[in-house]
């Protein structure tokens, strides 16, 4: 009797790298630290400020309905 080969799951499953991009994983990173990066010219500012110190770009992720 020949026994069929069968894959394992963490053999499958162990070069998978996680669905979240690198950009992404940043960002998270910078939020656990209170931090946030300006989309418009990528400067690291406090998350509780209303608008980035250098280009003026208001914050939306933490102030939604200022403009």
């Amino acid at each position: 009797m020949i026994m069929g080969w069968k894959e394992k799951d963490w053999k499958k499953n162990r070069n998978h790298k996680g669905g979240e991009s690198r950009r992404q994983i940043e960002e998270d990173m910078l939020r656990m630290q209170g931090l946030i990066a300006c989309p418009n010219c990528d400067l690291t500012y406090s998350l509780y400020q209303p608008k980035c110190p250098h280009c003026d770009e208001p914050n939306k992720s933490h102030y939604p309905a200022k403009v």
